[in-house]
């Protein structure tokens, strides 16, 4: 079953993200980020080459390898079933085929509203929900 964390009262999405890459990557997972189209896979590609001088993190766009360990699309083409993180405003379909699935929740007020249909969505399937504080966890710490 897919174990689903909602961070919450994210004030930057990107940097909530590299935060976890950093730390996931680290145990060698396979990364799946479901963006909502190119334009936000390239937002997202370009502020993962440019958020840190000391790390890199390999990632591709689009036409999935398997050498990658990111792999940021819009369409679902990845093949691993690892690890996914929702970037999109709706749920995915395929969700369930991984075993970590990571939803961010900003402070805007529609984002909000959305992810709590998702939440509810969740809950009602009977998923394991974490809800994390993220303005109370430091994920590199962890």
């Amino acid at each position: 079953m897919t174990y689903i964390d909602f961070y919450f009262n994210v004030e930057n999405k990107f940097n909530k993200i590299h935060e976890i890459l950093e730390k996931e990557i680290f145990r060698k997972r396979k990364i799946y980020i479901s963006v909502s189209d190119l334009n936000s896979a390239e937002l997202l590609s370009d502020f993962l080459y440019t958020a840190s001088v000391t790390s890199f993190l390999p990632h591709m766009i689009g036409n999935y390898e398997e050498r990658a360990s990111i792999h940021i699309d819009w369409e679902h083409k990845s093949v691993s079933d690892d690890f996914m993180v929702n970037l999109k405003p709706d749920i995915s379909s395929f969700f369930s085929r991984y075993l970590r699935l990571i939803e961010l929740v900003s402070n805007d007020e529609e984002d909000k509203k959305k992810a709590r249909d998702r939440l509810k969505f969740y809950r009602d399937r009977g998923y394991e929900i974490k809800l994390i504080d993220a303005t109370k966890v430091n994920l590199i710490s962890e």
